[in-house]
């Protein structure tokens, strides 16, 4: 049971610590904010130089680090999103009225040097793990990625519990690119295709010889998968997902910290 509950308890534990610390950080002053980027820019740079010293390791040790390598790598792409610093050329509200197509271009226009960067960054993944013995921080990123692409095409396509509570005040504006509404046809879609492969994973780490290093980055991969099945449940069923960081939301200013609150209550 330990072999089990271990791997699980840390992929948890790393993603919810990660989550809560990026959301205070970028509730601080925005005098903070060059310095958060210059450490999360620093923390990259030891992931990635870890990435390399484990990438022919397979011990135990080795797969609980590519798993945080790889929550890493992820986190500061978040971080410099929410700082404001990768986002897109849009920068103002959405335009009323707009159809799919044409609200699709602007909302890409809002993001799309972030996903770039993403993108651009797999790339360089993929090329320093291929043929390597351990590859758990590339599938954590491209996992992390994946899901979140799904999430990305559930909220344009429209959902009815869009939480906007994360946002910090500079990136507003990307509240009205938000499509709050019933439940689209996309949901049921990507909700089959997300379930399907965290139940592969999953599957995968049942067969595989306990307390082995493939076992343990499976477990932790399919403990990650399964939060983001969760996560998009949380867009169409009213899941009391924001209180898990509400620790972290009390380092915004009281006026932003207010308002914050007030829509997670909505």
């Amino acid at each position: 049971m330990t072999e089990l509950l271990q791997p699980i308890g840390f992929a948890v534990l790393t993603w919810w610590l990660s989550t809560g610390v990026i959301l205070w950080l970028i509730g601080l002053p925005k005098d903070t904010f060059k310095w958060t980027a210059l450490a999360a820019t620093a923390i990259v740079i030891v992931a990635t130089i870890g990435l390399l010293s484990v990438r022919n390791e397979t011990g135990i040790a080795a797969a609980y680090l590519g798993f945080a390598i790889g929550i890493a790598l992820w986190a500061w792409h978040e971080v410099m999103f929410l700082l404001g610093y990768l986002s897109g050329p849009r920068k103002t509200p959405c335009p009323p009225n707009l159809g799919d197509w044409p609200r699709f271009v602007v909302s890409s226009q809002t993001v799309i040097y972030h996903e770039l960067a993403i993108a651009i960054h797999a790339s360089a993944l993929l090329a320093l793990t291929y043929g390597a013995a351990n590859q758990i921080a590339a599938w954590t990123f491209f996992l992390l990625w994946g899901m979140r692409l799904s999430a990305k095409l559930i909220i344009f396509f429209g959902a009815p519990n869009i939480s906007d509570i994360f946002l910090p005040a500079h990136l507003a504006y990307l509240k009205s690119y938000f499509k709050k509404s019933s439940v689209s046809a996309f949901f049921p879609l990507a909700i089959i295709l997300v379930t399907m492969a965290t139940a592969i994973i999953i599957y995968h780490a049942a067969i595989a010889p306990s307390g082995s290093f493939q076992s343990l980055g499976l477990i932790m991969l399919g403990s990650l998968a399964t939060l983001a099945v969760l996560e998009h449940w949380a867009l169409v069923a009213p899941l009391p997902d924001a209180a898990l960081w509400k620790w972290a939301l009390r380092s915004s200013s009281p006026s932003e910290s207010t308002t914050r609150t007030s829509e997670w209550r909505k």
